[in-house]
């Protein structure tokens, strides 16, 4: 039988659930974090991505060239 695995629902991630949920390494992931509009705060050294802010900033990533007609 096959294992998948998952993360559960969580509130907040942390940089290693950005990591598999993307799929990236850790050095991609800071990269990312860093990157201007990438929703993170900061308690004491953690970083913290709140999981409704990701999802959000995912969907404005997505670009529908060529797949929508709006016309």
């Amino acid at each position: 039988m096959e294992q998948k695995r998952t993360i559960r629902k969580k509130e907040y991630y942390c940089v290693a659930d950005i990591q598999r949920l993307l799929g990236i390494g850790r050095s991609s992931a800071y990269k990312l974090i860093a990157s201007d509009g990438f929703p993170y705060i900061t308690v004491g050294n953690r970083i913290i991505i709140p999981s409704n802010r990701f999802n959000e900033w995912v969907d404005k990533q997505i670009n529908y060239k060529g797949g929508i007609d709006n016309g």
